[in-house]
């Protein structure tokens, strides 16, 4: 019988471990989602660009549901005159186009993936982009491209 509890005790172990690496995996990407537009300031401010001349383009992870790309979206677009959209998935944003436009008067061009030439002179790529900051410092590298 003690077998047999210390197997169940050792399987409910195993269980919090994973539990707990998920829920760490998903609150890091939260963090980075509230980050999003001091991390886009801090690039436009170090490449030069004006504010007013800044055009975003965010490249979608397809792998991520679409509300977390559209919260991601819907944080930067208070502040942009220009903002493309890369996805395999437009119809999940069409709607956030729309808001856009009636909100803040902002066109949002939401382009399909594979063309060879992205507009926009900043880019951020939300693919693995958690491998790429650091939350200890305030910006890494390869996230965005100039």
């Amino acid at each position: 019988m003690r077998f047999f509890r210390r197997l169940i005790a050792r399987f409910r172990k195993k269980e919090e471990v994973q539990t707990s690496k998920e829920e760490e995996k998903r609150r890091s990407f939260f963090l980075y989602i509230v980050k999003t537009p001091e991390i886009v300031t801090y690039f436009r401010r170090e490449k030069g660009i004006a504010r007013r001349k800044l055009e975003l383009t965010l490249i979608d992870d397809e792998d991520r549901p679409a509300y977390q790309i559209a919260q991601i979206a819907e944080l930067l677009m208070k502040d942009l005159n220009f903002f493309y959209l890369v996805t395999e998935r437009e119809e999940a944003f069409e709607e956030l186009a729309e808001e856009a436009m009636e909100e803040y008067g902002l066109l949002m061009v939401i382009l399909p993936k594979g063309e060879e030439a992205v507009p926009g002179n900043v880019m951020l790529d939300v693919r693995e982009w958690e491998k790429h900051l650091d939350i200890v410092t305030t910006v890494g590298y390869n996230t965005l491209t100039m």
